[in-house]
This record gives structure tokens, C-alpha cells and sequence, in this order.
């Protein structure tokens, strides 16, 4: 019974490493960049509430496993689980379910107590908790697909103070986190995660006075902490002018690493898109938001995302504003073609064709990327093995062994990594290149624009 106990974690942990490898492909085959701010602010023992935004279904829960480099346990909504490959996945990763309360009237049909199920989500929470494990949790409850982060639910909170309430030895410490995306739903986009500083509730909770020590005044402690290290905005244009004006000014301060620098402008950014208060924008903001917004144009002229803080950087580099940015050399770009070619090759007939189906099936706009990631990873696993049966018949007609059909196997996601670099390296030696064709009055245009972002961000 030992052994066959230690067989069945052994192959857990077997399949929960080819989940993290599966979840690093579809990230990195959909997003140009996932960078982690402050990825040592989780603790490396005792019990930890990684608690976020949700803006963007799955995405947000993959891009979570990478936070620390202890294994999170999610909790997730029951109905996630319908799908055969989803439960096996969700089983592998140590997946808390949980049931939502719209979900009641097709769980009962189908038999589900939801009561019973909640109940043992609470219990399995406790467990961990006193386990010293790190427990990741939405507190929104759901996909928020809005500019501001929304109403907390208090189930969270009741959880951890059941914890300390039950005499526990460790106290719990919250690391907020918030994932920040500068296009989420645009194919070679950039991901940012800001993880905060992390808080003990026990050391909170002594802070307050006795009456403000229950669910609610904790929930509103823990929306505070992740509205920190989120973007929240009063409406779509005002969040679309606010990264507008962290793409420039995070490309100016930091070139080398804007996509790092971008966290520390969002406050003073939002200040001023949301600046048009009283008897109008202030005098500083009627030039800060035009001067923005030029070089958003730009880079969405020269091919790139005007809310892209790494555009930005090149298309300062383009400018002669900075050194920094440069584009991989034409010739480095030539001697890569032949394998990039062979990535391409294999990859170019069902990427599109993921994205396409995901477009068309999609029923909101967080649907999108889900879309592409579940059941499109199916679909490019399909393609792969069909890929492989036709090379392993070629191989046998000239005469080779089809078991040369299995390395190619193995080495086609590589492949696909490299082909997909390869393009976007393209792709900013193409951006740099368009912008040099640009006339001289133009340029001098955006720099000047640059210059007045420039002023600005240097005072921060």
C-alpha cells in the first residue's frame, strides 16, 4: 500500500510538471512577454493567501503558477471541472472547488449539493492553511471584465479568520497580486504581473479595533492591498490614456526595461488621464495626454500596440531619443531563417486557424484567449501528431526508420518557441525600419512629444 501510495504522488507530480509545461507554451505562444515584478515576495514557508485581480479568465490562472516558486493551490469554480481533461488537470494541481450561487440551479438539476460542495472547499482551505501552503484565490469571485477591480466577496476572509480562529500556530500572510496586461486580448501582447507587499493578518488584525475585526473589514483590507498593484481606471478611455502615458514614460525612464518600470508610473499616470475635473484639465495634463497620445498613434502606425511600453522603447530608439531599444540586426535575422522557416512551416497552418475558432466561438470578450489556450491546445496537439504520422510515411518511403517521426515529435513545440521569437524579432526590425521612412518634420513632431513626457516623467 506503501508503495503503490508513493506511485500515485509520483505520478501526480509528473503530470502536474507537464501541466506547468503545457501552461508556460500556451502563455508564451499567445504573449509576447510575461514578466513578474517582486517574484521573492512570497514566503518560502508557512501560509500564504495569494490573493488578485481576475480580468481575464484562464490567463490569469495560468500566469498565476508562476508567482512563486512554491506550488499554489487554486480555488476554482466547480464547473470548470466538467470537462474530462480539465478535472485530470485541476486533480494534478491540487484544484480547490468551489460552487458560485448562479451555478446552484444546474448543479441541483444535475444532482450537485452545493452546500456540500462548499463546504468541503472551506474545509480544504482550512487543511492547507495549517498545511503552511500557499492557497492563490480571486476574491472577485469570478472573471471582472471591467476597468475597475470589483466588489470583493467576503468567503475568502471568513476562511483565513476561521484559520487563526481555530488556535492555529502560523499566522497567514496575504501577498496581493495583480496581473496587468497592456493588450489582454491582442496576440503578441505583453503580460505584467506586480505581486505587493506581503501583510500578516494577525499583526492586522491587532491594528483594529474590536469591532472592525470581522469578514467584511478584512475584505476591504485585502481589495486595498490588490488595488495597489493593479490598474483601475473610471472608464475604458481613461484607462486607455492612462497606459497610453505609462507606455512613453516607462520607455523613457527605464528603455532597457520598461515593461519593469511600468508599475511605479500608474498612480501619477491615472492622476492625469482622470485629470479634467473642476474648471478642466490642469495645464501640465492639456499637455501630457495630447503628447501621449501622439506617440501611441505612432506606434500604432509603425505596426506595433500603443499601450506597449517595449514599443514605445523601440520607437524612441527609431527616433535617436535613445540607444536602447535596438532591434536584433538584420543578419542575425538572416542566419536564423532556415530554422525559423521549419517552425513556421509546421506552425503557420493551425495557429491562425486557433484564433480564428476561438474568435468565432467566443461568446464574450474573455472568451477569447480561453479560446486559444482550451480547446485550442487540443487542436495544435491533434496537428502534431498528424505532422508526425505524415513524417514517419515519408520515412518509410525513402527508406528511414518512421521512429526518426518521434524526435521530430519531441522537438516540434521548440520549434514553434523559436519561430515565434524569430517573428517577433521581425517584427521590431520592420517597426524601427517603417519609422526611418518617416519625414523629418514628423519625427521632430514626436520627439518634441517625447520631450514633453520626458519633463514629466523625470519629476516622479
Amino acid at each position: 500500500m506503501a508503495s503503490l501510495g508513493v506511485g500515485v504522488y509520483a505520478a501526480r507530480m509528473l503530470f502536474r510538471r507537464v501541466v506547468y509545461w503545457v501552461s508556460g507554451r500556451c502563455l508564451r505562444w499567445f504573449y509576447r512577454e510575461h514578466r513578474v515584478v517582486g517574484y521573492g515576495a512570497v514566503p518560502l514557508s508557512g501560509p500564504v493567501l495569494l490573493a488578485g485581480n481576475h480580468p481575464n479568465d484562464l490567463p490569469d490562472v495560468i500566469a498565476g503558477l508562476y508567482l512563486s516558486p512554491r506550488h499554489p493551490r487554486y480555488i476554482a469554480t466547480v464547473s470548470v471541472t466538467s470537462n474530462a481533461m480539465a478535472k485530470a488537470m485541476y486533480e494534478a494541481m491540487a484544484v480547490i472547488p468551489v460552487a458560485r450561487v448562479r451555478d446552484a440551479r444546474k448543479m441541483k438539476a444535475e444532482g450537485v449539493d452545493l452546500a456540500a460542495v462548499n463546504q468541503a472547499a472551506t474545509d480544504a482551505v482550512l487543511a492547507a492553511l495549517a498545511a503552511g501552503e500557499v492557497v492563490e484565490v480571486f476574491p472577485e469571485g469570478g472573471v471582472h471584465d471591467v476597468p475597475q477591480i470589483g466588489r470583493l466577496r467576503t468567503g475568502v476572509a471568513k476562511m483565513v479568520l476561521d484559520h487563526l480562529d481555530a488556535a492555529a500556530e502560523n499566522d497567514v500572510t496575504i501577498v496581493p497580486f495583480g496581473h496587468q496586461y497592456e493588450a489582454p486580448r491582442r496576440w503578441r501582447s505583453d503580460l505584467l504581473t506586480v505581486l505587493g507587499t506581503p501583510w500578516g493578518v494577525r499583526a492586522w488584525l491587532a491594528s483594529q479595533p474590536a469591532d472592525q475585526r470581522g469578514p467584511s473589514a478584512l475584505t476591504e483590507r485585502l481589495g486595498e492591498s490588490i488595488r495597489a498593484v493593479t490598474r483601475n481606471a473610471e472608464s475604458w478611455e481613461e484607462g486607455a490614456t492612462r497606459d497610453e502615458i505609462v507606455a512613453a514614460a516607462a520607455a523613457l525612464r527605464a528603455p532597457r526595461d520598461p515593461l519593469g518600470a511600468a508599475p511605479g508610473l500608474v498612480p501619477a499616470a491615472s492622476a492625469m488621464a482622470a485629470d479634467a475635473h473642476g474648471d478642466g484639465p490642469s495645464p501640465l495634463a492639456v499637455h501630457i495626454r495630447p503628447a501621449a497620445h501622439a506617440l501611441a498613434a505612432a506606434v500604432e502606425r509603425a505596426g506595433g500596440i500603443g499601450t506597449s511600453a517595449v514599443d514605445h522603447a523601440r520607437l524612441l530608439h527609431a527616433l535617436g531619443v535613445h540607444p536602447a531599444g535596438a532591434p536584433v540586426p538584420s543578419i542575425a535575422l538572416g542566419l536564423a531563417v532556415p530554422v525559423a522557416a521549419i517552425g513556421w512551416a509546421v506552425h503557420a497552418p493551425v495557429l491562425p486557424l486557433v484564433h480564428a475558432l476561438s474568435a468565432r466561438r467566443a461568446k464574450a470578450r474573455v472568451d477569447l484567449v480561453a479560446g486559444c489556450f482550451v480547446p485550442g491546445l487540443y487542436l495544435v496537439l491533434l496537428w502534431w501528431l498528424v505532422v508526425a504520422l505524415l513524417a514517419a510515411v515519408g520515412l518509410a518511403v525513402a527508406g528511414w526508420s518512421p521512429l526518426w517521426a518521434v524526435l521530430l515529435l519531441v522537438t516540434l513545440p521548440r520549434f514553434g518557441d523559436f519561430a515565434l521569437g524569430w517573428r517577433d524579432r521581425l517584427g521590431a526590425w520592420r517597426f524601427v525600419k517603417r519609422i526611418h521612412e518617416w519625414s523629418p518634420p514628423e519625427c521632430e513632431r514626436l520627439r518634441a512629444a517625447a520631450a514633453v513626457i520626458r519633463g514629466w516623467a523625470i519629476t516622479l
